[in-house]
């Protein structure tokens, strides 16, 4: 069974995007939770193979599990989440670098074990430019949380909502030139790439100048109240 995203959920995608982009500086708990839940429903639909229940029942408690340990240890599952987003971004742009060898075909679920297969392309971690990328990408994802706490919180939702966007964006695309969403891909990396950069550099000014107006209402608020 092929996965497709249809035209009303690129739509979604990209709003939710957008609104990580835009608004993870200002409410980074939140989306900083909404990104650990959605993590744990793709690890619960990963490990519901092996799990004795109910699909959707393992995808939830999943979800649920690791956005409560998200909202509980903020600071343990950031360092974490930084780490691991950071490790894919680095390990994939050294597979664009290394070419079509850099990238690999991964079977979640065999089909001779089961009558549905989720099959997900990524970085080839058996090549050891993109495993060394992605190990570099881990330690300083997680050196970054931990001394830049603040800039972490903003860099790495900017980064998922930029994907978001051109995930959407891409399969729009795909839906409207009737091809399919990974053979875009492939086509063109270097240009989704390269969106992608974009749309996280004009996210991280679009924050920044956010939390410098809050700032400034709050000190023009307490100015006021200080002067009646």
């Amino acid at each position: 069974m092929r996965l497709a995203i249809p035209a009303w959920g690129s739509i979604l995608l990209a709003f939710l995007g957008a609104a990580c982009l835009v608004l993870g500086g200002r409410w980074p708990r939140l989306f900083g939770v909404l990104s650990m839940t959605v993590l744990g429903c793709l690890i619960g639909l990963v490990a519901c193979v092996w799990v004795p229940l109910a699909q959707p029942l393992v995808v939830i408690i999943g979800g649920l599990l690791l956005g409560g340990l998200t909202a509980f240890f903020r600071k343990v599952s950031h360092v974490v989440l930084v780490a691991v987003v950071l490790a894919v971004i680095f390990s994939t742009l050294a597979a664009l670098a290394v070419g079509s060898g850099g990238f690999a075909s991964y079977l979640v679920v065999s089909l001779s074990q089961r009558a549905y297969s989720i099959q997900v392309s990524g970085p080839d971690l058996a090549c050891d430019p993109v495993l060394a990328a992605g190990l570099v990408g881990l330690l300083l994802g997680a050196t970054v949380a931990v001394a830049r706490f603040h800039f972490s919180e903003q860099l790495v939702l900017g980064a998922q909502g930029a994907a978001l966007i051109v995930l959407g964006a891409a399969g729009l695309l795909a839906t409207g030139s009737g091809e399919e969403l990974s053979s875009l891909a492939t086509a063109f990396p270097l240009s989704l790439s390269a969106a992608w950069l974009c749309l996280l550099v004009i996210g991280m000014v679009i924050q920044q100048a956010l939390t410098r107006w809050s700032a400034e209402d709050e000190e023009t608020a307490e100015d006021s109240e200080q002067d009646a």
